[in-house]
């Protein structure tokens, strides 16, 4: 169709008309690449919650935006707050803020109306970590037939997962120049843009050196990890890692986990440190939280430290 157009055959693709409301989102990219250096990933995050708040309020010009009451803004919230589950409708919530934040200080609106936007009650703490025992963990790494090129690129991306905690988008940003070998350390670049220089293992090491030398084809890209198939560009982004990690998981025969990608890894690892005595500030540090109350959620984990705490059951021993 597009070679009829070309040629004028056929009527070109009529243009669809201008939607005002993207020059605000524009605007508010803008402001979140440059005044806040968010990633293009989290800044995709925050419009899929605001073009459909925009709609749905009929806002579409500054003089929309100006108009915006506390009012409107609750009841959109509890309109949609049970659209999906409490962790989506917490960053829906965080997403609203932090736009209605922006329109104060860049003056579209008179008011801070970031206090009209309910807060929805944390239950994620309320859940242990989906994590794995070493001895299931090893399994899983067992499971890569390290004989194939496919099987050693598994293989090390699994052991960066189990052995150091990355972070799926982590492992996917990981470039050839990242790597000091003489110094036995290499680079992440973590969420909000942070990079961190980090102790390579000699097992990790030995199994990247592996996939590098037997299974990573020639290819131009810079890219640690690529795809298996022509024309062997890396990784997009973290979805490639999750299928690796989720597809290691079930080819081990491992069931009862709440989440089965490479979270299960991480957590896993902070689960495993916890019990061998780490503390929770050391743990924290190695899996680069940028909050002490995201790391204490291994503290429910810590079995042998809360029993003492917990009260006897009526008539029972404790």
């Amino acid at each position: 169709m597009s070679i009829l157009r070309d040629a004028n055959v056929i009527a070109p693709r009529p243009t669809p008309p201008h939607d005002p409301r993207e020059d605000i989102l524009q605007a508010y990219s803008l402001y979140m690449e440059r005044k806040r250096g968010l990633a293009p990933s989290s800044i995709a995050s925050h419009m899929w919650f605001l073009r459909p708040f925009l709609q749905e309020l009929g806002i579409a010009t500054n003089a929309d935006v100006a108009r915006l009451s506390g009012r409107d803004l609750a009841r959109y919230v509890e309109r949609h707050a049970g659209d999906s589950g409490a962790t989506t409708a917490r960053i829906m919530c965080s997403r609203l803020r932090v736009f209605l934040r922006y329109l104060h200080c860049e003056g579209f609106v008179a008011a801070d109306l970031t206090g009209a936007i309910p807060s929805i009650r944390r239950t994620s703490n309320e859940r242990l970590p989906s994590f794995m025992p070493i001895e299931k963990v090893q399994r899983v790494l067992d499971g890569c037939d390290q004989s194939t090129a496919t099987g050693r690129r598994d293989y090390a991306i699994l052991m960066l997962l189990a052995r150091l905690g990355l972070r799926a988008c982590e492992v996917a940003r990981l470039s050839l120049d990242d790597f000091d070998w003489r110094a036995g350390q290499f680079t992440v670049r973590g969420k909000g843009r942070k990079t961190a220089t980090m102790p390579l293992p000699p097992d990790v090491g030995t199994a990247i050196t592996s996939y590098l030398q037997h299974g990573r084809p020639q290819s131009d890209s810079r890219q640690l990890f690529l795809l298996a198939v022509a024309p062997y560009t890396g990784f997009k982004g973290a979805g490639g890692i999750q299928t690796v990690a989720r597809s290691a998981i079930v080819r081990a025969g491992i069931t009862g986990l709440a989440r089965r990608g490479s979270h299960a890894f991480r957590h896993s690892l902070a689960t495993g440190l916890l019990r061998s005595g780490a503390t929770l500030t050391e743990i924290g540090q190695l899996l680069r939280h940028a909050q002490q109350d995201t790391t204490r959620i291994y503290a429910k984990v810590d079995f042998d430290s809360l029993r003492p705490l917990g009260l006897p059951w009526l008539g029972g021993q404790q």
